[in-house]
């Protein structure tokens, strides 16, 4: 009796570890579904159908490439060392276990651009890796007309099969069933059936479904795995309606099917991993990326899928231009793109010496400075001399050097600051606002030939007419009043003196 109740016990205690495991995998799911339990609970979640993305602002060290084809193309070169790594698609990553190397379940949600999805493929074809892609029967691609969820198009056919059969990809249906249900009014069962006839008369193998974190999940808390009798219990925290989902004033029980009803074998969300990161998760408004993840966290015989979303993954610009630049107070910048010259004009007498420059770059791009990073508004430089821009390209192969002078505007003064008569100078009135000088001379001095001294703003000259007078030398007859006309340093402005010289 004893030894009895001991296996029940046993059997109980053996139970509740399984649920335990079975918890952690549902808390697992990214944000098409639920948290992840993996990352900090502080991680704010967004559907993986969110496209918008703004631009990357430039930080004090040099800043990631995030969603490029190349950054991606650099990770999965990281991962290629086959003595350490196992790197599969889905439905063989669940059926390949290895305690001495780190086997790894890439895979691939294709929500609204198939073209895209398809290019992002031809990277891991050409590295030699393969993956698994989850097509979405809710979005455009898929539908000959966007307004009736039920009529799949045929053009995704060839793409398809070009994926699958000559790159070897998986193939695999990206669940939104109970969305097409609660939302659309369409039987679930019998559209999924007939889908998966049509995928696989024509030669697509699908064999595993992926729930969509469709966005109406969060608007009537359901998740599209719930369609699956396998996958509604237990209910996930925040989306409990697995059931009946309450759509106005009633509530829509929900049709249910099993995952060998229609011939598959896994919903991603329900497979074996220890890891699992995810491109959908945000966390302080940053989206997590594979420059993240550290590879030398994973052990040996760790299980680790890795979701990425090829809309959020582009090719990296070979741009590395300054689109604009200016410095505080300036009185004119030109940006010349055909020989990288940026041009700026101060004020005349500024201080070059310490400025911050006000700039932005091509997408992606970052500028380094004899080797420091430059940050728009806060990196101080010295604009004395030429400073030479070097500009990196999103992809981080092309590079380019831009030349940044400045310099000060020329002296606009045009005023007299002395005025003299050289021996014979009694008194002197520089009258700056009506522009007339009054200089008072000795009795004895002769008004026709006076030898006269002055100084005018720096960079000036003075004239008399047509005649351009020297400061320090000219003889001058100033028995009636004299005009002089002083044209400042940049050439444009002038002022007319009066000259008055008085017994």
């Amino acid at each position: 009796m004893i030894l009895k109740k001991n296996r029940i016990l046993y059997f109980i205690y053996c139970f509740f570890i399984v649920y335990l495991f079975f918890i952690n995998t549902l808390s697992g799911q990214d944000n098409d579904a639920v948290g992840l339990s993996l990352f900090p609970k502080n991680i704010t979640q967004i559907q993986d159908t969110a496209t918008g993305w703004k631009k990357r602002s430039i930080s004090s060290v040099e800043p990631d490439t995030n969603f490029t084809w190349e950054k991606y193309a650099t990770f999965l070169n990281k991962i290629s060392d086959t003595s350490k790594y196992i790197v599969l698609p889905l439905n063989e990553f669940r059926q390949t276990f290895n305690s001495k190397k780190i086997v790894i379940g890439l895979r691939h949600d294709i929500d609204i651009d198939l073209d895209v999805a398809y290019k992002f493929s031809e990277i891991e074809s050409n590295l030699g890796f393969r993956s698994t892609y989850f097509i979405l029967h809710t979005a455009p691609y898929y539908l000959s007309n966007s307004d009736n969820m039920s009529v799949h198009s045929e053009k995704i056919i060839p793409i398809l099969k070009t994926m699958q059969n000559k790159r070897h990809f998986e193939i695999g249906w990206h669940n939104d069933l109970v969305t097409l249900q609660v939302i659309y009014n369409i039987n679930p069962v019998t559209f999924f059936r007939n889908e998966l006839n049509w995928l696989r008369s024509n030669g697509i193998n699908i064999v595993g479904t992926a729930s969509h974190g469709s966005n109406y999940c969060k608007v009537y808390h359901y998740l599209n795995y719930y369609f699956f009798e396998e996958c509604t219990f237990p209910v996930v925290t925040n989306f409990d309606n697995n059931i009946t989902v309450p759509v106005g004033n009633k509530r829509i029980a929900l049709t249910k099917g099993k995952l060998t009803d229609f011939g598959l074998q896994y919903e991603a969300y329900f497979l074996n991993n220890n890891k699992k990161f995810s491109d959908a998760t945000v966390n302080n408004g940053i989206r997590w990326n594979i420059g993240m993840l550290d590879l030398t966290q994973f052990q040996a015989g760790d299980r680790v899928i890795i979701l990425l979303h090829p809309i959020h993954w582009h090719k990296g610009s070979e741009y590395a231009d300054i689109e604009s630049f200016s410095l505080t107070g300036q009185k004119s910048c030109s940006v010349d793109t055909i020989k990288s010259i940026v041009s700026v004009e101060m004020p005349y007498g500024t201080n070059k010496g310490s400025l911050p420059a006000v700039f932005a770059l091509s997408p992606g791009a970052y500028a380094k400075v004899a080797g420091k990073m430059q940050v728009s508004k806060s990196t101080l430089n010295n604009f004395n001399n030429p400073l030479i821009y070097k500009i990196y390209a999103e992809n981080r192969i092309i590079q380019k050097e831009w030349t940044i002078n400045v310099h000060n505007a020329k002296n606009p003064a045009c005023d007299f600051l002395s005025f003299t008569i050289k021996g014979l100078t009694k008194s002197v009135n520089i009258n700056p606002s009506n522009k007339s000088i009054l200089v008072r001379v000795n009795e004895s001095a002769d008004l026709k030939h006076l030898q006269v001294q002055f100084d005018i703003s720096p960079g000036a000259s003075a004239w008399i007419g047509k005649k351009k007078i020297l400061k320090n030398s000219e003889i001058m007859d100033f028995s009636r009043k004299v005009e002089i006309r002083v044209l400042a340093e940049d050439g444009i402005t002038s002022n007319i003196w009066k000259v008055t010289i008085q017994k």
